[in-house]
């Protein structure tokens, strides 16, 4: 390999680019981001198809991340660049971490099986993709190294001719010009002989790499269905649920009964009621232990709102967008229970 590497460099000097390492071409799984998020492979999976319970048959997934079974009067063009954009910022996730050698390839979708097999066309199209990206580039690297070893194979014939007519010439060499002027020519040659090796054991190299129809993707864990979601908090859910169904019902309630009775003495009652509920809310919040109950509750909960990551983080490497609006009305209103604590606490010393 050293020697290779010294016949690479004194070829470089003749202007022979041969390359000795791994060049960051479209092959290179360092551009496998872009590569996935390029036109050229959105386009190569967009016409599939997959069937969804939602629809009830197959459809493209061109159509699936567009305008779904209905009929549509937007260009090609147009439902294109529609599919890449949350193709890319929705879908399909690409996750490299500089800490680990490993790189993960992310699919969120309604449907778990529809996700699976989106994963599984990702893989595969990106498997034929690398494969096709790195046939042309060693093709092109074929062709290069042939047409050098063409020109320096007639550089090489020139000089061990120009060498041998020399000789011819002066069979005795006695002066040392003449002794200067053969050693030139010998070094011509062997120089132009370094290349020609070089260039030789290049190409059969190239043609090996060239017959290899294994691709550079290799995957460790093959795509498998969901068992539960991954970007739902159920506690939250649940919690919310219940905190907005109450309050809805109650107000519906109230109002659908105000409405209903004419009876002046019922509405006076309803008015008590509702004065009533106005007070008792307000002595809630006057009531300094509830409050710093409610405060210490969300304390605690505070690190398990703020260190809790997203499947899809798009602010501060954490959190995504209704992720951080929930954070943040939970933080309000842990600061406002806090102040109002602190604001009871010194009115009643």
């Amino acid at each position: 390999m050293g020697n290779l590497g010294g016949l690479a460099g004194l070829a470089s000097q003749f202007g022979v680019n041969v390359p000795m390492g791994t060049t960051a071409d479209l092959s290179s799984p360092s551009l496998y981001p872009e590569l996935l998020r390029s036109r050229t492979f959105a386009e190569k999976i967009l016409d599939k198809e997959f069937y969804l319970d939602k629809y009830g048959k197959k459809l493209s997934l061109l159509a699936i991340l567009t305008h779904g079974n209905k009929a549509t009067k937007v260009g090609r063009d147009r439902l294109i660049t529609d599919a890449i954009n949350k193709l890319n910022g929705d879908v399909l996730v690409f996750d490299q971490d500089a800490k680990f050698t490993f790189s993960v390839i992310k699919v969120t979708a309604e449907d778990p099986i529809f996700a699976k097999e989106l994963a599984d066309v990702v893989l595969a199209e990106l498997k034929a993709l690398n494969r096709y990206f790195k046939s042309e580039s060693v093709s092109q690297k074929n062709t290069f190294i042939e047409n050098r070893i063409a020109s320096v194979e007639g550089d090489l014939e020139g000089s061990e001719q120009a060498l041998k007519d020399f000789n011819e010439r002066n069979r005795q060499i006695s002066s040392p010009a003449l002794q200067l002027d053969q050693e030139r020519l010998e070094r011509d040659v062997e120089v132009q002989k370094g290349i020609y090796l070089t260039l030789k054991q290049q190409l059969e190299l190239a043609k090996i790499e060239e017959v290899q129809e294994t691709s550079v993707v290799q995957v460790l864990d093959r795509p498998t269905v969901a068992f539960k979601p991954s970007n739902k908090n159920l506690i939250l859910s649940v919690i919310l649920s219940f905190f907005l169904g109450g309050c809805s019902g109650i107000m519906i309630g109230f109002i659908r009964s105000y409405l209903d009775n004419k009876d002046m003495e019922e509405r006076k009652k309803l008015r008590r009621i509702k004065h009533f509920l106005k007070k008792k809310i307000k002595d809630l919040f006057k009531d300094r232990r509830i409050v710093g109950i409610v405060s210490g509750f969300m304390l605690v909960g505070l690190p398990l709102f703020l260190g809790t990551q997203s499947s899809n983080p798009v602010y501060f490497g954490m959190y995504s967008p209704i992720h951080l609006i929930i954070n943040t009305i939970y933080l309000i209103i842990f600061l406002f229970s806090s102040w109002l604590f602190m604001h009871l606490s010194r009115q009643k010393n």
